[in-house]
């Protein structure tokens, strides 16, 4: 995540957007700052989301991080898809993968 001198989250550099730069062969932007690779203004939920609503949110989004922001938009922690998968049981994921 990466923020500004007041500490407000500007953007996302995730392993999505390092495998587009592969998939792109963009290998020279390896060597660029981080600003003109990340994910500029990314989506994000508000401290106190539901881990269902973040869930959701993320299925419909097809993304796989999630950011999660305090009331002036700073950066507090992260909903990563493999945290979420380490919190349901395995007969649960089998029933999401039976529904997508």
């Amino acid at each position: 995540m990466l923020v500004d001198d007041l500490g407000r989250l500007q953007g996302i550099f995730t392993d999505s957007d390092l495998a587009r730069l592969f998939e792109h062969r963009r290998d020279g932007a390896l060597d660029r700052p981080i600003a003109e690779v990340m994910t500029p203004a990314p989506l994000t939920i508000p401290l106190g989301t539901r881990v269902a609503d973040a869930v959701e949110l993320m299925k419909r989004r097809k993304i796989s991080e999630l950011p999660v922001i305090d009331g002036a938009g700073r950066p507090i922690g992260m909903v990563d898809i493999t945290d979420v998968i380490g919190l349901i049981s395995r007969e649960e994921a089998e029933q999401i993968a039976e529904a997508a």
